[in-house]
């Protein structure tokens, strides 16, 4: 599999055209990311691009020594701005814990809500709109020029962020000497830490959220640090450990066999997708049987397409909800009429689990292959029986004050500020906490390819790599066969429908 993807590399690296290599190497990154090969970073992609751009580029003008002081502070940067979702919900977490109000860059888009939440977070909202990578590539650096510190946040595949930010890096590096300005910063968030992602060469510290991420940063090529950040919980924000500890959910409580329980549980439709033996509904059937009076309530998947859920809910109807969205105020109204909270399975949901337990909330699951985002985990068990079990004599016993310790909100801003502003990177290991009992291997493409590929990137790879566009979709899975296929059926039909509008 490793070669499989080995001419869209060398497009990148050997293209005349450096607009043409920056394209090609976000389809590679993107498709790194969806195919798990075993290579989950790509240094010697992004020192060649930044290289070659800054040859043709005319040089970085550096602030003199007296210009310096008016350098602002800090710049996040992310690709997209979402109002949903746990990637743009911690950017501004982080965001908001610096002692001087930061300031945030768009790479792509924005939801206009989101962009409206930005307005009370961040002193100012840059945003850029280009087309042509190279033209946003010199708009970024541009306006990282003119901070000293750069948290990135970036999308797995936003080669033109890591280019931009290895040219401010370059520029300020050469200029070091007594009159010129002190060196930029780089930091980087991997959100997407289970995977592929571009930032490696440019990152003077690399956060880790998980102890499945950090197992996958010893095979990479990190240039800077790597400092344990964790993902943080907003309901948080004392520096007790227990002061918070909410009184109206006993944190060990057990449930009685006719008690109408309500069980609740939230995600992407892959979170819960079978995969490779793993499966969701043997747990949601036996919790059900033996609470007849229970209810269950699955967040954010759409019942139509997900085929597994059809037995479940042909058996137990009304007792079995499905809602496909729901804005943040009504979902956290709706978690908290909940009796247990069930985290995501075969994928976990981050540390949505943790902050249902931090809210009160009685959090059971069971153990995935991919872990050790929070001390939580240790209320998931490996077998449903043993779920059973902890339902019927519930016991979460210094589970919370491990959780704040890890994710508490002053705790994961402790760790952040003292690495961004006194260099001094967090080297706790969360095994020390929850033992590894995961595997980094989980997600390797074996024989299939499971994990839905963009069909913007698979009709790039069909245009200018044919043969290697066949490999792919050869290998894809039934279900990613029917999703690419009928994307595409879509696209002709509003293709078709236009044409016949223009006429």
């Amino acid at each position: 599999m490793r070669t499989l993807l080995q001419p869209l590399r060398e497009s990148v690296l050997s293209g005349q055209d450096l607009n043409a290599s920056l394209k090609a190497a976000e389809i590679y990154g993107s498709l790194l990311h969806m195919i798990d090969i075993g290579v989950y970073d790509d240094p010697d992609v992004e020192r060649n691009l930044i290289q070659r751009v800054e040859e043709v580029l005319p040089p970085l003008t550096m602030p003199v020594s007296d210009e310096n002081r008016s350098r602002k502070d800090s710049l996040h940067i992310i690709s997209e701005a979402f109002i949903v979702g746990g990637h743009t919900r911690l950017m501004e977490k982080l965001g908001q814990m610096h002692p001087v109000k930061p300031d945030v860059l768009i790479t792509r888009k924005a939801d206009v809500k989101a962009k409206l939440r930005f307005n009370d977070i961040f002193s100012e909202v840059h945003e850029i709109a280009s087309t042509d990578l190279l033209d946003a590539v010199v708009k970024i650096r541009d306006i990282c020029a003119n901070y000293q510190r750069i948290v990135l946040h970036i999308h797995f595949d936003d080669i033109a962020a890591v280019v931009a930010c290895g040219l401010v890096k370059n520029a300020y590096n050469r200029s070091l000497s007594d009159n010129k300005p002190e060196p930029v910063q780089i930091s980087f968030v991997n959100h997407a830490d289970h995977a592929f992602t571009y930032g490696s060469s440019v990152s003077d510290y690399y956060f880790q959220l998980s102890s499945y991420g950090a197992r996958l940063d010893l095979s990479k090529q990190i240039a800077g640090q790597t400092s344990f950040l964790g993902i943080p919980i907003a309901d948080v924000t004392s520096q007790s450990k227990t002061e918070n500890k909410p009184e109206s959910v006993p944190v060990n409580n057990s449930a009685t066999p006719n008690q109408p329980l309500h069980f609740f549980t939230s995600g992407s439709a892959m979170k819960f997708r079978p995969f490779r033996g793993a499966n969701m509904s043997p747990l949601i059937s036996r919790l059900l049987n033996k609470w007849p009076n229970a209810t269950f309530t699955l967040v954010g998947i759409n019942f139509a397409g997900n085929v597994w859920l059809w037995p479940l809910k042909l058996r137990f109807g009304k007792r079995l909800q499905v809602l496909r969205l729901l804005p943040y105020d009504q979902f956290i109204a709706r978690s908290k009429e909940a009796d247990f909270y069930v985290d995501s399975y075969p994928f976990p949901g981050g540390t949505a689990f943790a902050e249902q337990v931090l809210a009160g909330k009685r959090g059971i699951g069971l153990t995935s292959n991919v872990q050790g985002y929070s001390p939580a985990d240790k209320l998931k068990k490996q077998h449903v029986e043993q779920v059973v079990a902890t339902i019927e004599h519930y016991n979460a016993d210094g589970v919370f004050d491990e959780i704040v310790s890890i994710n508490g909100y002053q705790a994961v801003k402790a760790r952040y500020l003292a690495c961004i502003y006194d260099n001094q990177p967090s080297l706790l290991n969360m095994e020390t906490l929850v033992p590894w009992t995961g595997d980094t291997d989980y997600l390797r493409v074996r024989n299939s390819i499971f994990m839905p590929v963009y069909p913007m990137v698979m009709q790039y790879v069909y245009h200018h790599h044919r043969e290697l566009f066949w490999q792919i979709y050869w290998r894809f899975s039934l279900f990613n066969k029917t999703y690419f296929s009928l994307n595409r059926l879509k696209a002709f039909i509003r293709k078709s429908l236009g044409a016949v509008k223009k006429k």
